[in-house]
């Protein structure tokens, strides 16, 4: 009986939507109760609800279908004491299940798909970063619960590898690989770990938690934070200039730099020429770092015969820099640092802050310096709100400055003070 009313029903689609909102209602309720509405009803539903109701349907736009209606309705005809569940199921071909129901069930099949995942890494780095995320719905939860959503078969191939990289982070056998060959050899795809890719930024996830970082907020945050654990992005083309430095290789004066040294040039200085070398020493004790290169230029010119020890970042902080002033900090007294009146700059000089402690002199970053660079450019309110991060206690005062004011300041205006106080300073 049952299989004929499923098919009485199949053969009059007048009856699909009521029945689709009795589906509905069972997902929503766990049971069949309330009222079906349904709107805009075509000729076909007002015939086939009419005979099926015995009601007139024929005049009507809308219809508000009391399930009980339908029990009622049943039971007037020859389905009489059909079980309406079964019927419902037979007509969609699938099962009934809640709202609540299916939840419990995803879950339940979510929580044993990574528990599979944990158990294969049991005891190591990998186990401990993914439970940390699982538990406290951070660290790339949302897109590792998104990527499950999409393709879970997919993505467990692709948590596995993530998984394995992290646990064989080149560092912690005090070496360093290439991003690529690194990728390679975990999963035979060099690009695995590329920029964008959902494995590498799991990776990254993986890291940060290590570390006990935030989230890189840049490319050139990102390469740092690989590099630190031993995983070398780009170590060509990221590079640093820099003037009044000679390097040690094997304990003994790296001839290259001592050329440059020598005939007073300044020197661009890449990832990989910087791990060749273990140690920089400085022609003085400080050394001075600018955030442009035409000031850079300009100090270097007018100050060719003291020969002060300088450093150009080009703005955004490259790896390069960071890795020379992590080489030459215990030969130095002071690292001088200055750069642009702007959020960007401010957040520069407060992340070299926190790496170099005391060591680093943030120089010319008070309010008459800011007085005195103020260009007609305003600062829009995105950019502003970036100064709200500003954490050193020597900038807070700047950055409120700032923010009052309402515009960029450009260092190349400081020139003057600062040739001024490297010759102070030397002396």
């Amino acid at each position: 009986m049952e299989t004929e009313c499923i098919r009485y029903f199949k053969e009059n689609p007048g009856f699909h939507r009521m029945l689709k909102g009795l589906r509905e209602k069972y997902r929503s309720l766990g049971n069949f109760g309330g009222v079906i509405r349904l709107d805009n009803l075509t000729d076909l539903e007002r015939d086939s609800l009419s005979g099926f109701f015995r009601k007139n349907y024929y005049n009507k736009r809308t219809a508000s279908i009391k399930v009980e209606d339908i029990y009622t309705a049943l039971g007037n005809t020859k389905f009489e004491g059909v079980n309406l569940e079964h019927i419902v199921e037979g007509y969609f071909d699938e099962e009934l299940i809640s709202k609540k129901e299916e939840m419990y069930l995803y879950n339940q099949k979510k929580k044993i798909y990574f528990e599979e995942l944990i158990a294969e890494f049991d005891n190591t780095f990998a186990s401990k970063w993914l439970t940390f995320v699982l538990e406290s719905r951070s660290n790339g939860y949302r897109l590792i619960s998104k990527s499950y959503d999409e393709d879970r078969e997919e993505f467990r191939q692709v948590l596995f590898f993530v998984m394995d990289g992290l646990n064989n982070l080149p560092f912690k056998k005090s070496e360093t690989r290439r991003l690529a060959l690194f990728a390679s050899a975990i999963s035979k795809d060099p690009h695995f770990f590329d920029d964008g890719t959902l494995g590498g930024n799991l990776l990254v996830y993986g890291i940060i938690y290590l570390l006990d970082l935030d989230y890189p907020r840049n490319a050139e945050d990102r390469a740092e934070i690989l590099y630190d654990v031993g995983i070398i992005k780009d170590e060509v083309s990221n590079y640093t200039t820099l003037s009044g430095m000679i390097a040690y290789r094997n304990g003994k004066l790296h001839r290259g730099w001592e050329g440059f040294y020598k005939s007073n040039e300044p020197m661009n200085i890449s990832l990989w020429n910087l791990s060749k070398v273990e140690k920089v020493v400085c022609s003085s004790r400080n050394v001075f770092v600018f955030e442009n290169p035409t000031v850079f230029s300009q100090v270097l010119e007018t100050l060719e015969k003291e020969r002060p020890s300088l450093i150009c970042t080009y703005g955004q902080i490259k790896l390069a820099s960071l890795v020379l002033m992590d080489k030459l900090i215990d030969n130095v007294d002071s690292i001088y640092y200055s750069g642009d009146f702007d959020p960007e700059g401010l957040q520069i000089a407060d992340k070299l802050k926190k790496r170099y402690g005391d060591k680093l002199v943030l120089w010319r970053f008070g309010k008459e310096d800011y007085r005195a660079t103020i260009s007609n450019i305003k600062l829009g309110k995105q950019r502003l709100k970036k100064l709200d991060s500003i954490e050193s206690s020597e900038l807070r005062d700047i950055a409120l400055y700032m923010k009052e004011e309402g515009y960029v300041g450009y260092q190349e205006l400081l020139t003057k003070r600062y040739i001024d106080d490297i010759k102070k300073i030397r002396v």
